[in-house]
């Protein structure tokens, strides 16, 4: 029953919706999109070597690690991988793992179609799943673990419904994205290698959780090298496919991820009317102060901005010019002593210990190099 109406599953207006793990239905789409030659990861500007790699990775039915510094586009990457899958799926209309209704695997739902006349459904959105990296992450929100409140009311312990499931269950028929996955205490690690190779998962304790999912694994860390970074263990990289992540290649894939995630867009659900020249001096800002070999001065920034700084540095300038009345900005809508430009920069920089009073007057000279440029080329 779906909704109170009767239906049959295995008509082809519900096929596509249920009996196909995450791997087969990314595995359909990557070859459909291969075979019509168009890009299947139309949401991800630019990064083309990346596309390639991912898509290899998926159709080895491989999990991922993509490694690149913060702000880069690993997110959006995970998530235009989510977007391969159906936009809802069938389930089991109250099942805490979203449990396939032609193969169910929690003993809830099995117990429901082995003994129920009649098994309600439910449609259930996309899923993709975020695991953060947190050194503090326990078991219990890990995995799942016992409800106390289910025992309270009279349930026995090895009821169903006694059991939560955590994060990594809960992507069960989607995506569990592990975000800085080297920030999980080294104990949870050891649990993922399960799961990443047999879809299943013991405890701590040594419990076997007694159901496997089906997920498609994704992972996320900086560099080795980076600020905050912490190790991943090597058995569980060993189980995993990395894939470098990088800055744009070029000053118009700047241009383009900086417009097309902007506030405004999403706000008045349209493009930003923001002068070309500007879209110029803003993504040179940012990709100058990326830039070591250009500029003596950017050898002294020790941490670069990621495509964040891009985004709300258009971001403010736009609405520096709304507040002033105006939907086009104008070169004075910077700031009489570049304030805009320091409220996007300032905190997403970081330049050696002995110069940390100095920080403003690179981010005015990253300003100053970005605007001589961008004039060149206009009157040149």
């Amino acid at each position: 029953m779906l909704y109170g109406e009767e239906v049959d599953l295995w008509s082809s207006e519900y096929l596509p919706y249920h009996s196909k793990t995450p791997t087969e239905y990314v595995i359909e789409k990557i070859l459909e999109s291969e075979k019509a030659e168009v890009d299947i990861f139309p949401g991800v500007v630019g990064k083309y070597r990346e596309k390639e790699l991912v898509k290899n990775a998926l159709l080895s039915g491989s999990p991922i690690l993509l490694k690149g510094r913060r702000g880069y586009g690993k997110t959006t990457l995970s998530k235009a991988i989510a977007e391969l899958l159906p936009k809802k799926i069938l389930a089991v209309k109250g099942c805490k793992i979203y449990d396939d209704p032609t193969r169910p695997v929690c003993f809830s739902c099995k117990r429901k179609l082995l003994e129920e006349n009649t098994v309600e459904l439910a449609w259930v959105p996309r899923i993709w799943v975020r695991i953060p990296g947190d050194p503090m992450m326990t078991t219990r929100q890990l995995v799942g673990g016992i409800s106390i409140q289910k025992i309270r009311e009279g349930y026995d312990l090895d009821h169903p419904e006694v059991f939560i499931p955590g994060r990594a269950l809960k992507a069960n028929r989607g995506v569990g994205y592990f975000d800085e996955l080297g920030a999980l205490p080294s104990a949870m690690q050891t649990l993922l290698h399960e799961l990443f190779e047999e879809h299943q998962v013991t405890t701590l304790e040594g419990d076997i959780v007694p159901f496997k999912v089906s997920t498609l694994e994704l992972a996320s860390t900086n560099p080795a090298n980076y600020r905050g970074t912490n190790p991943i263990k090597e058995p569980l990289l060993d189980r995993m496919e990395e894939i470098e992540i990088g800055p744009p290649e070029t000053l118009e894939e700047e241009i383009e991820i900086g417009m097309r995630n902007m506030f405004y867009r999403k706000w008045r659900d349209e493009g930003p009317p923001i002068p070309r020249w500007h879209r110029e001096i803003v993504a040179r800002i940012v990709r100058y102060a990326r830039d070591k070999e250009r500029f003596e001065f950017t050898r002294r920034i020790e941490s670069e901005p990621s495509c964040r700084a891009t985004i709300k540095l258009f971001d403010h300038l736009q609405s520096k010019a709304l507040r002033s009345g105006r939907r086009v900005p104008l070169l004075s809508d910077y700031g009489e002593n570049l304030e805009i430009v320091k409220l996007a920069l300032m905190g997403r920089i970081e330049v050696e210990f002995n110069l940390s009073e100095r920080k403003g007057e690179i981010v005015e000279r990253l300003f100053e190099e970005a605007k001589k440029q961008t004039c060149r080329q206009i009157y040149n």
